[in-house]
């Protein structure tokens, strides 16, 4: 039984804690990602290298993403518990991040040798790439499941806020008159630096060690703690994925953002090099509709709340999918700022709502126990997705006849999975069973009085 300790300001006490730090977490997830989604893969466009040759580098960010399920049972597995069962991997991963930004920074020329900057850029997101899997285990583990939509809103809408960020603030250090590529990654590393205080110095649990030599021991409970062994935690795993549910949703997960992805890395090529637009013009733009992400990661949480994650899904996908068709039949507007300006921030609103809904439903049907493993399969499926459209684009490009044409196949493809999730998809009413996760908060807390052999809460 865990040992008493005074009270503590801890994530697991303190809603406000966990609303912060989770949020955080997600800024720094989305710096790196914003800046080389938007500034860089703009950069490198103008700088006169192939749409294949840019998909091949940025696909390099979703490469360590789309493995990250190796991180889940090692998470799930090992640890120091005394620090908490999530927090001393996500501050070893925050560092090692750090690190590997300050050496890339170090390189000379490294935008004009592609096969290095594709190495550093798979090096930066292995790492963020582990922090993600320790952040989502601990929102599965700490965060009751009524609140999971609202909260995913938030967190999700804080990593487009960090894309945002990377896209514009770690940008400008790259557009800037004597601004490079190493200047931005040493602003980027700074700002990851100074998020990585707050899992520092803010306890998992009270009672907990707040750093290796402090005082404290491990408060997690039986059926919180570490697998005892490895065939144990994969015994689990299997379980946990034995389920219709869990396998389409993992179908789902390959399939949802493949067209999205490869329209991504199309457009800026065509939209900078044969409309004309400014690099620089271009990457605001983008990057500013990440605000519309945010807005709709947040209306999203709310959303998948109130009308349950597959149908957010559903909504949200499908309204994509015809915004998709119904650009492509107008490109003799495509030399309108307002038509390209409103077609990138309506989709940017529907994709941060279609993207919340999808964590959400993901989260749903993940077992706590293998939290680290089970969702964090979801989010390396969702990344494969990434990383398949990223690869296609270029032969989608060649493929068809036009860039509308692109557009047009990319809609009716995503109608197709839409339409696998109405036919396919059974979500549980519930989370799948663990104890004490469907209790009230109230009846939360008398159990815990009586595990510590307290006194019970008055009626």
């Amino acid at each position: 039984m865990p040992l008493r300790q005074p009270s503590q300001p801890s994530l697991s006490s303190s809603a406000f804690l966990r609303i912060v730090t989770l949020c955080s977490l997600y800024v720094s997830q989305g710096l790196p990602q914003g800046f080389i989604h938007y500034a860089l893969k703009n950069h490198l466009a103008d700088q006169g290298f192939t749409t294949a040759d840019i998909g091949g580098v940025i696909a390099m960010i979703s490469l360590p993403w789309t493995v990250k399920f190796l991180w889940g049972p090692i998470v799930d597995r090992f640890g120091i518990a005394s620090m908490g069962k999530r927090r001393p991997w996500i501050i070893l991963s925050q560092a090692l991040t750090v690190v590997v930004l300050l050496i890339l920074a170090t390189v000379p020329d490294l935008d004009s040798n592609l096969r290095f900057l594709g190495l550093g850029i798979l090096s930066v997101n292995i790492w963020t790439s582990l922090q993600d899997v320790c952040t989502d285990s601990l929102a599965v583990d700490l965060v009751p499941q009524k609140q999971r939509g609202i909260l995913n809103g938030f967190m999700y809408g804080c990593s487009y806020l960090g894309s945002f960020l990377g896209g514009t603030l770690i940008g400008h250090f790259l557009f800037m008159e004597g601004g490079s590529v190493q200047l931005a990654l040493v602003a980027l590393s700074a700002c990851v630096f100074v998020i990585m205080l707050l899992p520092l110095f803010i306890r998992e649990r009270s009672g907990e060690k707040l750093l290796p030599w402090t005082i404290g021991s491990s408060q997690l409970k039986k059926d919180e703690q570490h697998a005892r062994s490895t065939a144990i935690l994969f015994r689990q795993i299997k379980q946990a994925f034995s389920r219709r549910v869990a396998l389409t949703a993992a179908l789902l997960a390959v399939g949802c953002h493949v067209g999205n992805s490869a329209l991504n890395i199309i457009a800026s090529k065509h939209f900078i090099t044969e409309v004309g637009w400014d690099k620089k013009a271009y990457t605001y733009l983008e990057s500013f509709g990440t605000w519309f992400s945010l807005g709709g990661a947040f209306i999203g949480g709310f959303v998948a709340s109130k009308l349950g994650a597959k149908r957010s899904v559903v909504i949200a996908g499908t309204l994509i999918a015809l915004v998709w068709i119904t650009f492509s039949q107008l490109e003799s507007f495509w030399t309108e700022e307002w038509l390209i300006r409103s077609n990138m921030w309506v989709l940017a609103s529907l994709l941060g709502l279609f993207s919340v809904s999808l964590f959400t439903l993901f989260m749903n049907v993940s077992e706590r126990r293998v939290a680290a493993s089970q969702f964090t399969a979801y989010m390396a499926l969702l990344n494969l997705s990434i990383f398949l459209g990223n690869k296609v684009a270029g032969p989608l490009e060649s493929a068809l006849s036009s860039v509308p044409a692109v557009y047009f196949a990319s809609g009716v493809f995503h109608l197709g999975v839409m339409t696998f999730v109405i036919l396919a998809i059974k979500p549980p009413e519930e989370a799948p069973s663990l104890p004490g996760l469907k209790m009230s908060f109230a009846d939360q807390w008398r159990e815990e009085l009586k595990q510590k052999g307290e006194e019970e809460m008055p009626q």
